[in-house]
């Protein structure tokens, strides 16, 4: 799967963590209380190799967060950070982009970051896929200056600003020209880039320890050192957080109580403007039928499984769209597809008796979300294998269309804030996560983005939510609510602002007690 223009996550919550192996870092002498040290447990290995185009798994994401940087990001508010950018401004015609970069930019190596990395960067992006593209032809990116790029669009585009920004890694054109691939070992390779933080070593299995990079374009980091610590059973990051062992990790709904009503720890609820869903395989032949789509929909209880995963309706909201709830064009006026057993009974009784579920077998949420889902279709005579996988299993399955080794897949992703980022979902032209195959669906798409005027905009995506809906494809539970809990050392979140994805921003902006 090609991706870096929108953060995106397709494949589990991955809000898990724990210790693997029971090799803890400790043993490497590098601790959460030593000082200057950031300790953030991560539910999971990133794997020896990184690809700052291609990653799509969010701690690979995080990875790239630390050591890359966009040019800009767009911000949740829908204000813009500038990093390598100091600028980024539209022609009065809508169809073409000048980016102005900050003078004196430098890589981690210390080589001059000029606009040839930023038009070396899009342009690979673009051999790779049409993430760029509008309506089927690409955005042309052009040199004008070493501090100066031109983007061209074909067409007027409403996303186009976002698109441009989407927190697309820029690459080293010194580093990349001439070689085949993007692909970095990061076990015997060294990374280069323009991020926040250098790679200093990676234990596989263990840990990633990145240090300050000097060079960085918004300041060097007031953390000298950051430690990603591998860790994937829930329980055990919990005690590694009760113990001092880490300064920060992302709560699971059931071990919160650990940390609540004391001044040991700090709590941070935050939306992600995550979509948790349940698909069904397209491809597989027990999904040929339309109806027996339908049943299946209307067998399974959307809030039934959102309690199931997270206890409470404190942590999550009931979506019934592709677009997360809080998203300014989402719509619940869809088919939802609302529980009647009765009626599932009945569109069910001819199909398939026997189903099979893929979900990420790390992340406990998405197993709660099984097992509640396995207990519903049993309701109307329908045997479901549970598949829990590892997260390498997982993406090659789900997005192998060709793949009918399972009937139905658990989900959740994290997309940009304009809505035209959710058409890699579902457009066919686009990489069609989701494996939808429909006109109707794709003509919405494109009108909705070809226009400048909100109110049209509104009308195509209200549209397009149905549309997909009626499909009996796709079914949403929601969007859920992500914590942080952090030692009490740690200072100026709010500055680092907490985001989708990397749950930080700007890791250079924290700073410990």
């Amino acid at each position: 799967m090609k991706k870096n223009l929108i953060k995106l996550l397709l494949c589990a919550t991955v809000v898990t963590s724990a210790l693997t192996g029971g090799v803890a870092l400790s043993t490497q002498k590098v601790q959460a209380a030593e000082k200057d040290v950031f300790t953030y447990a991560i539910g999971g290995d990133t794997g020896n190799t990184l690809n700052p185009l291609t990653a799509d798994d969010r701690f690979g994401l995080m990875t790239c967060h630390l050591l890359y940087s966009p040019a800009y990001r767009v911000k949740p508010d829908g204000g813009t950070e500038f990093i390598l950018a100091e600028s980024m401004e539209p022609s009065q015609d809508g169809l073409s982009y000048t980016m102005k970069l900050k003078k004196d930019l430098k890589w981690s190596d210390g080589e001059p970051l000029t606009a040839d990395d930023i038009v070396f960067t899009y342009d690979a992006l673009n051999k790779q896929n049409e993430n760029l593209y509008i309506n089927g032809k690409p955005i042309k990116v052009e040199k004008v200056d070493d501090t100066t790029v031109k983007f061209t669009l074909p067409s007027v585009s409403a996303s186009a600003y976002e698109l441009l920004s989407s927190e697309v890694s820029i690459v080293p054109k010194h580093i990349f020209e001439g070689k085949k691939t993007f692909d970095i070992n990061m076990l015997k390779d060294k990374v280069v880039g323009s991020g926040p933080y250098e790679l200093e070593e990676y234990k596989t299995g263990q840990y990633l320890k990145f240090k300050a990079n000097p060079n960085y374009a918004n300041g060097e980091a007031h953390i000298p050192t950051v430690v990603f610590k591998i860790i994937e059973k829930a329980d055990t990051a919990a005690l590694a957080m009760q113990n001092g062992d880490l300064d920060a990790w992302i709560a699971v709904p059931d071990l919160l109580d650990k940390f609540e009503n004391t001044d040991a720890f700090n709590i941070y609820n935050y939306s992600e403007g995550r979509v948790a869903y349940l698909r069904l395989n397209a491809e597989a032949d027990s999904m040929k039928d339309k109806k027996y789509r339908e049943g299946i929909l209307q067998a399974v209880d959307r809030n039934e499984i959102m309690q199931a995963a997270y206890n409470s309706d404190e942590f999550y909201k009931l979506g019934y769209s592709f677009l997360p709830v809080g998203n300014e064009y989402y719509t619940d006026k869809v088919e939802k597809w609302e529980y009647n057993l009765d009626k599932a009974k009945e569109l069910v009784k001819g199909g398939a008796k026997d189903l099979k579920l893929c979900y990420v077998a790390e992340d406990s949420l998405q197993e709660k979300e099984a097992l509640t889902i396995q207990a519903e279709l049993k309701k109307v005579g329908i045997s479901v294998e549970l598949s829990g996988v590892n997260q390498a299993a997982y993406m090659k399955a789900a997005y192998d269309k060709k793949n009918k080794d399972y009937d139905m897949y658990l989900g959740g992703y994290v997309m940009g804030y304009d809505p035209d980022s959710f058409s890699m979902l579902f457009q066919t032209n686009k990489e069609n996560m989701i494996d939808y195959n429909n006109k109707e669906i794709d003509e919405l798409f494109e009108k909705a983005n070809g226009t400048l005027n909100k109110e049209e905009r509104k009308k195509y995506y209200d549209e397009a939510q149905m549309a997909v809906s009626k499909e009996a494809i796709f079914y949403p539970f929601g969007s859920n609510l992500r914590t942080l809990v952090t030692s009490p050392r740690v200072e100026d979140v709010k500055k680092a602002e907490l985001v989708p994805v990397y749950t930080f921003g700007d890791y250079a902006k924290l700073k410990l007690k």
